[in-house]
């Protein structure tokens, strides 16, 4: 039991730092076994030693020193303190319970107890154990009060230099590393996951809270001096312009479900110092210990257990310590640590890492990916970004006004009057019609123009092939065409993955569920095919069109009545309406694919910023998702938005 309590403490540690970056469902699986037994397995372990005192003593005094170390194992990792966001107001449970276990391990102890050098080694161990325990604990507490803004800013930020050489400052720490340094400061300035600035819609009250956080973090009182050391974020390449909005996603998530908030500062550094030095001397006088003290003839087992358990502790402890020095942290100690000995010491720590560092992948540039046609076979992929984060960024950088679900493409394309019906729709519904459309119109397609298109996307040509399978026009056309399917599976996925993304108030009411149904007993009953499948729904769609063109049109009017609308009381039939009026009227525009890329976008960038703030620090502890980079980019834009316009 305690060697099985090690390994679930190994495997957190393991999967802990790794989960951020989305972890496959079967190691996710594994890491929530293991967050939420090890608890019930070092309980359960400290009862079955209770009754060692039933034992004899070259037994007991062995067994003695497992309880500390499961107390040592109950303070768990640096890399999970939290598995959901929620985990955090647990902290008053948790310092109950070790108020307890504390007393139940020295009971232990105390049972075990022979007078020898053996039995006074449990106490160092005890208080590695407390001190473990306490960091977890204090962690919890930081990160359900919000109170990490200070203890991170009066370790890291540069208030501390006088105001004339700040901008000197920041420009050298910008140099050393860009993605880096650009995605901390937005993240301790901006502090995006305690204010939310997007979530009023008075700029007043925005640039307030802005200005009092710049204020309290730079002793800076314009904002826009701060911000315009920002403003060539917008000229990196694609990919390095998504990075830092990583980094700031990683630096997030690390201050709410991880020790990061303490173990870089000066208390977190002395608890984690006394606790390696009291495991490491514990261990190295044990073996003293059992050479010295030839009269106790203690079992093999239990001296390769209890070998095992001291030799893993101190390895989990400079496992630990290797995190720290290769992680993004350790960069921010070396670059704005107060102590010189203390950056001179980080930075020598770094330059052997520093090749870890550049290896880590920090984000696979891929997007889950739901097609409701092919879900019926439990066919799922992840599709690959990188091509398509141009037209997304560009939109968003474009438009620095409040998104609107899609109206302002509508009438950038002159279809507002005709399609503004299908977005006015409650938003799940509307984004199933328009996915289902945009896949009747992406399979209408030839056959040829799918291959030229996949061929041109996957990159595996050179610019004299690129111009044989198009011209400039059907470049840009298949290209549209790629990324509103793309977009389109990903709102879809995000409806079936995450309902609390696109509809926080009730997530449990959405058609989603009923659609898929009927889709399986109108199109698949009678194949097995995804192409006859499909043709059997434009075939059902045109039908419903040429029977009840006049009904739908109804429809379409009545739909224009939002408040009467209810999800809840349509049909499937109705359903088909819907898609058969929006296909029939995309069908007729001129430029199809980028108004569904558009309509597409301007949904993705509403549904990103519609949520609080905290919504997104909940999806955070899935894992790295695209509609918090999304939301982390609008956020700034309109930031830089309402400073350059308002101030």
């Amino acid at each position: 039991m305690v060697l099985f309590s090690l390994l679930l403490q190994i495997v957190l540690y393991i999967l802990g730092s790794r989960r951020k970056h989305r972890l496959k469902r079967f190691f996710k699986t594994i890491l929530w076994f293991a967050y939420l037994g090890a608890d019930w397995i070092a309980l359960a372990t400290l009862g079955k030693l209770s009754s060692s005192h039933t034992e004899t003593p070259t037994t007991n005094v062995l067994r003695g020193y497992w309880a500390p170390l499961l107390l040592l194992h109950l303070g768990g990792p640096d890399t999970i303190t939290a598995y959901a966001f929620e985990d955090n107001k647990l902290w008053i449970r948790h310092l109950l319970i070790l108020i307890v276990k504390a007393i139940f391990v020295v009971y232990v102890v105390c049972l075990s107890w022979t007078f020898s050098w053996l039995s006074f080694l449990g106490f160092p161990l005890i208080l590695a154990g407390i001190i473990k325990y306490v960091e977890k604990i204090l962690c919890l507490k930081l990160n359900n009060s919000q109170k990490t803004k200070s203890v991170i800013s009066d370790s890291f930020n540069p208030r501390g230099h006088p105001h004339s050489n700040f901008n000197q400052t920041l420009d050298h720490l910008l140099k050393d590393d860009p993605t880096v340094m650009l995605g901390y400061l937005l993240f301790t300035i901006m502090r995006p996951d305690v204010n939310d600035y997007l979530s009023f819609h008075r700029v007043s009250s925005a640039l307030t809270r802005l200005q009092t956080r710049v204020k309290n973090t730079t002793n800076i009182d314009d904002p826009l001096v701060l911000f315009e050391k920002f403003d060539y974020i917008f000229e990196f390449t694609q990919p390095q312009r998504w990075d830092i909005f990583v980094v700031e996603l990683e630096f997030i998530f690390d201050v709410v479900y991880t020790k990061a908030a303490l173990i870089y500062t000066k208390l977190g550094c002395f608890l984690r110092l006394t606790s390696f030095v009291s495991s490491f001397s514990v261990l190295l006088l044990f073996f003293i210990s059992i050479i010295n003290e030839p009269k106790f003839q203690f079992s093999r087992v239990d001296l390769a257990i209890t070998g095992i358990l001291l030799t893993g502790a101190i390895a989990l402890e400079l496992y630990a310590a290797w995190l720290m020095l290769s992680s993004d942290w350790a960069i921010l100690v070396a670059a704005f640590h107060h102590n010189m000995l203390v950056r001179k010491m980080f930075w020598a720590a770094l330059k052997g890492f520093r090749w870890l560092l550049h290896r880590r992948k920090r984000w696979s540039n891929h997007l889950g990916q739901f097609d409701l046609l092919k879900y019926c076979w439990r066919y799922k992929k992840k599709q690959d970004i990188r091509n398509f984060m141009k037209p997304i960024t560009s939109f968003i950088m474009s438009k620095s006004q409040w998104p609107s679900r899609g109206k302002r493409a509508l009438e950038d394309n002159k279809e507002y009057d005709n399609l503004v019906w299908s977005i006015e729709l409650e938003f799940d519904y509307s984004i199933i019609i328009w996915h289902l459309a945009t896949s009747v119109c992406y399979l209408q397609e030839d056959h040829d123009n799918d291959e030229a298109s996949v061929c041109y996307l996957q990159g595996d040509h050179d610019d004299d092939e690129a111009s044989v399978c198009f011209s400039e026009e059907d470049q840009h056309k298949n290209k549209a065409r790629e990324t509103s399917k793309l977009v389109s599976d990903y709102m879809m996925y995000l409806l079936a993955m995450c309902p609390a993304m696109i509809l926080p108030d009730h997530s449990k009411n959405f058609w989603l569920d009923e659609t898929c149904d009927e889709l399986k007993e109108h199109l698949f009953s009678a194949t097995d095919d995804i192409t006859n499948a499909a043709s059997t729904l434009l075939s059902n769609l045109d039908n419903v069109r040429d029977e009840e063109e006049l009904e739908s049109s109804q429809l379409a009017v009545e739909n224009l009545q939002g408040d009467e609308f209810k999800p809840s009381e349509m049909t499937f039939k109705h359903l088909q309406k819907d898609v058969s009026n929006l296909v029939t009227s995309l069908k007729k525009s001129e430029n199809k694919w980028m108004m569904i890329r558009d309509v597409w976008t301007e949904m993705l960038v509403y549904a990103a910023i519609s949520n609080r703030h905290i919504s997104h620090v909940r999806l955070l502890g899935e894992g790295i998702e695209f509609l918090s980079l999304i939301w982390l980019f609008a956020s700034l834009n309109f930031i830089f938005y309402t400073l350059v316009t308002f101030v």
